[in-house]
């Protein structure tokens, strides 16, 4: 079985790009398509992580995935 690993830890690298860019618009609409973007891609990380042997995670990844989301989490919440 193939792991998720590179395509969940590019959903956390777009997830924080969205956040950036959702504080970069100038346009209220534009802000929210980002974040609503942003946490499209948390989200998917986050069923994956409810069963990460299904996704061929490893303990690492399983690690690495989670700090991620409590960071993106994090800069979602100071929005």
């Amino acid at each position: 079985m193939a792991s998720w690993f590179g395509f969940l830890r590019i959903e956390a690298d777009l997830a924080m790009t969205f956040i950036d860019a959702a504080r970069g618009h100038s346009d209220p609409a534009k802000s929210t398509r980002s974040l609503g973007n942003a946490r499209k891609a948390l989200a998917e990380i986050q069923r994956s992580l409810m069963k990460p042997t299904a996704r061929g995670l490893s303990k690492d990844e399983v690690l690495f995935l989670k700090r991620r989301c409590r960071e993106i989490e994090s800069a979602l919440a100071t929005l």
